[in-house]
């Protein structure tokens, strides 16, 4: 999960095609991730549960936020994410998106600055 955020970030087209399982690619997804990457920064991500994926698994769950801004408008995808282990390699299936994570003010700021939300970016 970790690298295809780091890809996303980077505007790894290449990375986020091979890493998505086989039977999900299109030949519309590259030029979708390109145009995303133009005009959305990734700013930081939140792990928030892990199930499976571990020694010896074929199939892991990851949730996740993923925070970013857009046009200079903050924004967050929050979503289940499923992967299967297959060739010595995770491959992203799909996922299903969820409802924005409530942070408080008072929560660690999701950009890792270990600060406090209202003292780091008060306006999230």
């Amino acid at each position: 999960m970790r690298s295809r955020y780091s890809a996303f970030s980077i505007g790894d087209a290449d990375y986020l095609l091979a890493s998505r399982h086989p039977s999900k690619r299109s030949s519309e997804s590259r030029e979708s991730l390109e145009q995303s990457f133009s005009n959305t920064r990734w700013c930081g991500l939140k792990i928030v549960s892990c199930r499976n994926g571990g020694l010896g698994d074929t199939a892991g769950e990851v949730e996740f936020a993923a925070f970013y801004r857009h046009d200079e408008n903050l924004g967050q995808l929050h979503e289940r994410s499923r992967f299967v282990y297959e060739n010595n390699q995770w491959l992203y299936c799909d996922g299903d998106m969820l409802p924005a994570l409530k942070l408080g003010r008072n929560d660690a700021c999701w950009c890792g600055s270990g600060r406090k939300i209202k003292k780091c970016h008060p306006e999230s």
